[in-house]
């Protein structure tokens, strides 16, 4: 990473990209990132870009303005985000020279350099090793940036992926000064309403041999309940920790194609690989945590069936 920091102490101006719907991740470490160069490097310009935030947007600052021509001398880093076409702000072509920084599983090659790290948790654990290596000291503002966006994405240190090196990522953070209590509430507490929708998820639920549990939620579904698109899909989680079910999933409607249903999917498995799964239905992501779009009805119960097929493959 080394050629990282040679980058960006080399450019006076950075741009900082991500991908769009920007969960905790993404948005932790853009303004990780951002809080880091700007406390050290005074003088740069840095610029947060992006149009579609997330739920969790409201736990971070607003998203900067930035001029073309500002964009087009910078040196553009680009977090957690494994393909362009999911770049939210398509401006980070033209800049001068592009870096990107991500956990996902490869998909394409975008970027001048680019560190792809698809063992690690978060794209924040990547910054956060970074920092640690070099054995920087971080404003408690930038540690909790990167902590709430750690936790998020390792549903506090519980998913597949955790290592003694993520957690040696998280205690280092903490040691800079983190409230553990304060980001964790920020990212796990939940409204009544979307309390109330979890309860709806989880009582109209199908159960599919025994072991794949799934919803398939329509606009209607979640806006009695006030809750957005993007909010709602991220409430895949209300099938998990359920000792019988190997994998759960969450289907939303997004809109109408002549005349029929379109999907978005957020796909969950305990700890049978699914990312292929997911790449043959328009997604992608991890390799127990991935996402689809564009489905109709029909690709849906396509999709389920090859998810039976894998689990009773990885069971017999």
């Amino acid at each position: 990473m080394d050629a990282l920091f040679s980058k960006i102490e080399a450019f006076d101006t950075i741009t900082i990209f991500r991908h769009i719907a920007a969960d905790a991740d993404a948005l932790g470490a853009q303004f990780g990132l951002k809080t880091w160069i700007q406390e050290t490097y005074p003088n740069k310009k840095v610029f947060a870009l992006g149009n579609d935030t997330g739920p969790k947007a409201n736990l971070f600052p607003p998203i900067d303005v930035a001029r073309d021509d500002q964009i087009q001398h910078s040196l553009a880093i680009i977090l957690d985000t494994a393909n362009a076409a999911r770049i939210d702000d398509s401006r980070w072509k033209s800049a001068a020279y592009k870096i990107k920084i991500d956990h996902h599983i490869f998909v394409d090659a975008y970027a001048d350099e680019e560190y792809i790290e698809d063992r690690k948790g978060a794209t924040c654990e990547i910054l956060a090793d970074m920092f640690q290596k070099k054995g920087l000291c971080l404003s408690k503002t930038c540690a909790e940036y990167l902590y709430g966006g750690l936790i998020a994405d390792t549903l506090q240190f519980s998913i597949q992926a955790t290592t003694p090196e993520m957690l040696r990522c998280g205690a280092y953070l903490v040691e800079q000064g983190v409230d553990v209590a304060k980001v964790n509430e920020q990212n796990f507490s939940k409204s009544w309403k979307e309390f109330e929708f979890e309860t709806y998820i989880r009582t109209h639920y199908t159960l599919m041999d025994e072991c794949i549990a799934y919803i398939i939620v329509h606009p209607s579904d979640y806006e009695r309940y006030d809750l957005t698109l993007n909010q709602a899909k991220e409430k895949v989680y209300a099938l998990s920790k359920v000792h019988e079910f190997q994998a759960w999933a969450l289907f939303i409607e997004t809109g109408q194609e002549q005349g029929e249903s379109v999907y978005n999917g957020s796909l969950r498995s305990k700890n049978i690989e699914i990312n292929d799964i997911a790449m043959s239905y328009n997604g992608g992501g991890h390799r127990f945590a991935c996402g689809v779009k564009g489905l109709k009805e029909k690709d849906i119960q396509s999709l389920l069936q090859d998810l039976s097929k894998r689990m009773r493959k990885e069971k017999s």
